[in-house]
Formats: structure tokens, C-alpha cells, sequence
């Protein structure tokens, strides 16, 4: 069996109780990374398989800090599916399994950089993917392309390509190893792009990281897939993480044993339009403050279609407490110098909204 093989290659390690509040995982994230033009479809090498409106998407599994990823996998008793009601978009050019099979010399052309395939971090061979919003660098691919393609601004894709294209030059990514998937893998290759079904699906497979994965920091997010299909998207994940004190930890997308946990987000599908949380901040007694003196803030969050899975209060832009329940409060000391205090609801499918900031003004004394 995969587990039994995994277990004997030192990959899958004991598994170590946590309570949830320590759990690793904070949920999966979907990025709209872009979508395909009529100019895209014409100058691709694709005989029709890139069609407009094709949606390039980018998976991320969103860690706390110190955790790594260990493997993206399925077993007899939780199935690892993703799916389109199409199929997948495959470049001719430099097709590859993994992002780890991409020459970074051939990013540049045609549409390879909307490319499927698989990750444990990296969008090419010596680059490391990023959230297009959290992407720092003035390198840009699309600027360079030859063709001059993948140039759409439409506002549902979020941040255009050109202007942060989501690739961070970095040497030694982690590479991605595969378990018993040699077959199922086909759905992301060119040559078999007449005869795939547009299904990845196992039970005794996985795709993994020697030594496990992290993400830039401080959020820890690890790129585990891009996807481009014109079909309705879904996927239901299992992965492993490896946890700070040696141990590791599983999440199911469904039916948790004992010791697996599971998040909404590890099940998505496409056709679900998710609409962002809403949040309010209020202090609860006036924001001006002797130095030292506590100040308590509580945010109304909630959630048209879902629900709030947790509260984050930042205090000058920095992280500085999460609530997972109702309701949610956080306690700040005044300091020397005035503070901004703001809150971030996130929902059921990692959709987020952050309130308006509000400020602890110091009292002057003489």
C-alpha cells in the first residue's frame, strides 16, 4: 500500500496529536490567476485546446509559520480528486508534470506560463510561486513575452499579469516527488491531451517534499497546483503537514478519523461564487488611553453565504491575535506613541475583508 511505502521512505511520519487550536493548516487558497483572451487562444500552439475565457487557476495551501508541507495525497479511505467538466489546458512547449519540469528559459513564450500542473512550492524550475498580491519582485515575465500575450486586465482576474506575474526568482526549489501516480498524471501532459477524461484521482497516490515545503514569510503559503481549464473546477485535497516539534499532522477533505482534521476549504468547485466576509471594529470603551492601560476591541464579522472561521487583529500592521469564535474580542495596551488597530475576517472558503483601522491615542499627562 502507498501509506505502508510512504511510512518506510520516512515521508509520512507519526502522526502527533494536537488540539485544534495548534493545528497547522489555515485553509486552502484559490487565486484567479488569469484569463485567457481570443489573442491568447490564436498564437498558442493549443489546435483549440486553450479557448477563450479560459480560467488559469492557482492553488495554495496556507500554513502557519514553521509548518511545512509534506505531501498533497489520497488513501483507500479519502480520495485525492481535482476535476473539469473540459480538461486541462497543456503547453506544447515545455509541457511538464510538475512546475519543476518548466525551463525558466521558456517562460517567456507563447502561453507556457498557463501551463497545469502539480507543485510543493514551485511555479518553474529555479522560481518559487507567490500570491500575484503578495509578489515583491520587478522582474516580469509577461513585460518580456515574445508574442506579446497574456496581456488581459480584465478586473475579475484581479492583478494583471503584467503588472506582478506571481514568479519569484529563487535557486534550489524543493522538488516534487511522486507516489504510484504515473498514469493519473497523464491529465496534466500534451500528448495525451485527446484521450484525458479532464479527471485526477487516486487512492494510492501522492506528490510530496523531501524534507517538506515552506512558503515565503511570513504567511507560509505553498503553491501545490496551477490549473487552467475553460470547465468547472473542483478538487477535493488531503494533505500532510510537518509540524514544529518533529511530529505531523493530516487534513482530510472529508470524514476525519481520529487524529485527521478537515477544513472547508479543502473541497472546492468553481461555479460557487463566494462572496467576501464583512467586518466592522469597534472599541469598547473610548480609544484614548494612559500609557500601559488596556484598551478592548470587538469586531462583527459575518458572512452572507458561509461562514466566519476566524477573527485576526493586527496592531500596526503586524499579527497580533486570532479569535476562531463569536464573540470577537482582542485586548491591546496603549503605548508611548499612538497605535492602529484593525481586524480581518476570514470565511468558510478563505475569502477575506479588513475593517477600517482604529487608533489607541495616548493621553498626554503632565
Amino acid at each position: 500500500m502507498l501509506k505502508q511505502r510512504m511510512l518506510t521512505l520516512g515521508l509520512f511520519m507519526s502522526v502527533h496529536t494536537l488540539m485544534m487550536s495548534q493545528s497547522g493548516l489555515e485553509g486552502i487558497i484559490v487565486e484567479k490567476y488569469y484569463i485567457s483572451t481570443d489573442k491568447d487562444t490564436l498564437a498558442a500552439d493549443s489546435g483549440g485546446y486553450l479557448p477563450p475565457g479560459s480560467v488559469t487557476y492557482r492553488i495554495y495551501a496556507d500554513l502557519k509559520p514553521v509548518y511545512r508541507l509534506q505531501a498533497v495525497y489520497g488513501v483507500p479511505e479519502h480520495e485525492l480528486r481535482i476535476e473539469t467538466t473540459t480538461r486541462f489546458y497543456n503547453c506544447a512547449m515545455g509541457d511538464g508534470r510538475s512546475a519543476n519540469d518548466i525551463h525558466p528559459l521558456n517562460l517567456s513564450h507563447n502561453t507556457l506560463l498557463l501551463d497545469s500542473w502539480v507543485s510543493v512550492g514551485a511555479a518553474a524550475l529555479d522560481y518559487q510561486g507567490v500570491m500575484k498580491s503578495e509578489d515583491d519582485t520587478l522582474e516580469n515575465l509577461v513585460r518580456k513575452n515574445a508574442k506579446g500575450l497574456l496581456l488581459n486586465n480584465a478586473a475579475d482576474m484581479g492583478i494583471p499579469l503584467s503588472v506582478h506575474d506571481g514568479m519569484r526568482h529563487l535557486r534550489y526549489q524543493p522538488a516534487t516527488q511522486f507516489y504510484n501516480l504515473d498514469y493519473d498524471l497523464r491529465v496534466f501532459e500534451y500528448q495525451f491531451r485527446d484521450s484525458s477524461s479532464g479527471l485526477f484521482s487516486t487512492r494510492d497516490g501522492a506528490w510530496a517534499s523531501y524534507g517538506g515545503s515552506v512558503g515565503p514569510h511570513p504567511e507560509n503559503r505553498v503553491l501545490i497546483a496551477q490549473l487552467t481549464t475553460d470547465g468547472i473546477l473542483s478538487f477535493e485535497l488531503n494533505v500532510q503537514l510537518a509540524v514544529p516539534d518533529g511530529g505531523s499532522e493530516k487534513w482530510v477533505a472529508r470524514n476525519p478519523a481520529k487524529d485527521e482534521f478537515t477544513l472547508p476549504s479543502l473541497m472546492y468547485r468553481s461555479t460557487e461564487d463566494n462572496l467576501a466576509p464583512e467586518v466592522l471594529l469597534n472599541t469598547m470603551q473610548p480609544a484614548t488611553a494612559k500609557p500601559g492601560e488596556l484598551v478592548r476591541f470587538e469586531a462583527k464579522a459575518s458572512d452572507k453565504d458561509g461562514k466566519i472561521t476566524r477573527v485576526e487583529f493586527y496592531v500596526n500592521d503586524h499579527l497580533a491575535a486570532t479569535d476562531v469564535e463569536a464573540p470577537f474580542r482582542f485586548e491591546q495596551k496603549a503605548g508611548e506613541k499612538p497605535l492602529k488597530v484593525a481586524a480581518t475576517a476570514v470565511d468558510n472558503k478563505g475569502a477575506k475583508t479588513r475593517s477600517k483601522d482604529c487608533f489607541i491615542v495616548t493621553e498626554k499627562f503632565n
